[in-house]
């Protein structure tokens, strides 16, 4: 139960210092060029452990607007408000988008349409046209997932990437997300890409992306975070929309390691559900009170005690202690956990069973990792089998529309079947014992098999979203009317 404690990048930058040392051993045994090439081979993993930790944010500026400016070339550089309902003035709205003329005016998106209306009269109001929008929204979407298997949508177009799911090669995370940015810019579109080692830090890296001559990428190694977090004032925090402070760990195992720590006086963490969501005026009244006290920059914060921040506005003042210190453990959550996980071996030559049950244990302990990784249980395991055999040639009768019965011809070609287990699991061991035991129903001493697939069903998600605790509620002094 050790190893949730320990924080995942900093697990990875660890094991990729053991495969340098390993490595820097055999550099220098020249006359086994075996161990050699095992050494350049060391060397190539830690630096692809090295690279591919962190997360990235990508946030589109002004969506609604640039999608507005594609459709009716006629608003380019005009001031116009993309708004809720009908999108007129003189109707209760607010401003979903904003455009960059619109927001010299000092408009703002979640402004009331009136209020917009008074503060720049000439300004256009539109209404927003959801059906436009979403071919555009999906080719973006898609563009995501080729970049990673752990994706988590933020609305309506930004998303956070973790990179350990990144399948691409790519040198450093700053060409990854340079490649991702020239994409969604032939699109149309211009990008602000993050990457930091959480998902708060990415996306103050994001919203500075664009700052000091930069082109629309940021990235803040391992390390780096508290001191490129104190170069910025605390009202960003109010344009901070779905970060959060995760606990590196799953469901199940927090009680036990609650029960293994209760004899120290450790307590269970508190795990933030979506229906403690920060809200936006909390967060406002934060930075308010601090302003008060003259605190405008996550420096200053950082210079304050923690416990006096929980004790004087709750978990929140620890979240916002614990980002300027640069501590930022929150997870990449996916979407929606997918309805399965499959992965297939085609084998070189008709295997028997001793290759095929080799086959099966690297399946397993792939689709474990991948488990893992996006943070997912399965509890059904599927075994296909395509055995080496003559294909029989095997005709039924179906029903057809006119009422006449109709004789099909069908090709027998897979052998296989399926096993529900008692509970979820990710687990390479639990995975491939019961793979083997479908495999022992199924097989039969004259079967050699060209291809075998495995597959993972009745998916869950082990880990809740997470976010920034909402507030302690402050009471306020009041006068009764006599």
């Amino acid at each position: 139960m050790q190893q949730f404690n320990v924080h995942p990048f900093a697990k990875l930058t660890q094991q990729g210092e053991e495969h340098l040392a390993e490595a820097s051993q055999l550099v220098g045994r020249e006359d086994q060029p075996e161990q050699a090439l095992h050494a350049q081979e060391l060397a190539r993993a830690a630096e692809r452990a090295r690279l591919r930790q962190g997360v990235m944010h990508v946030r589109i500026r002004h969506f609604y607007c640039t999608l507005e400016e594609m459709f009716d070339a006629s608003l380019r550089g005009q001031a116009f408000v993309v708004g809720t309902g009908t999108g007129r003035p003189n109707e209760p709205g607010r401003v979903i988008d904003a455009s960059p003329a619109a927001v010299r005016l000092g408009v703002s998106p979640g402004m009331p349409l009136r209020r917009v209306h008074r503060l720049a009269p000439r300004t256009r109001f539109l209404p927003a046209s959801h059906d436009r929008y979403q071919p555009i929204l999906q080719k973006l979407k898609e563009r995501y997932r080729a970049y990673s298997r752990i994706i988590e949508s933020v609305p309506i177009a930004d998303a956070f990437i973790d990179l350990r799911g990144c399948e691409l090669s790519f040198d450093t995370p700053v060409s990854l997300a340079e490649r991702l940015c020239a994409e969604i810019a032939e699109m149309g579109l211009t990008a602000m890409i993050g990457i930091a080692n959480g998902k708060a830090i990415a996306e103050l890296a994001a919203l500075m992306s664009r700052k000091d001559g930069r082109q629309g990428v940021l990235y803040i190694p391992f390390g780096r975070e508290a001191s490129f977090v104190q170069t910025l004032p605390l009202s960003l925090m109010l344009q901070l929309r779905a970060a959060g402070n995760g606990i590196p760990g799953t469901l199940p195992e927090l009680g036990e390691a609650y029960e293994q720590n209760s004899s120290s006086g450790m307590h269970p963490p508190e795990v933030e559900g979506k229906s403690e969501q920060v809200d936006s005026v909390a967060v406002a009244e934060l930075v308010t009170h601090l302003r008060d006290f003259g605190i405008i920059s996550f420096a200053q914060v950082a210079a304050l005690s923690e416990e006096g921040l929980i004790r004087r506005l709750g978990r929140l003042g620890g979240w916002v202690y614990q980002v300027a210190c640069g501590e930022d453990s929150s997870l990449v959550v996916p979407d929606a956990p997918p309805l399965s996980q499959n992965a297939r071996i085609r084998l070189q030559h008709a295997a028997d069973a001793d290759e095929t049950c080799a086959a099966i244990r690297r399946l397993a302990n792939y689709l474990s990792e991948r488990l893992v990784e996006q943070r997912l249980k399965g509890q059904t395991i599927a075994l296909i089998l395509w055995p080496n055999v003559l294909r029989r040639e095997t005709r039924k009768l179906i029903m057809s529309e006119e009422g006449e019965e109709t004789a099909v011809t069908t090709a027998e070609e897979t052998i296989g079947g399926q096993m529900l287990l008692s509970r979820h699991t990710d687990e390479a061991d639990i995975i491939a014992h019961h793979s083997l035991m479908l495999f022992a129903h199924y097989h039969r001493p004259v079967n050699r098999y060209l291809q075998v697939q495995l597959r993972i069903g009745d998916i869950i998600a082990t880990t809740p979203v997470y976010y920034p605790p909402p507030a302690r509620s402050r009471g306020r002094s009041t006068r009764k009317l006599g």
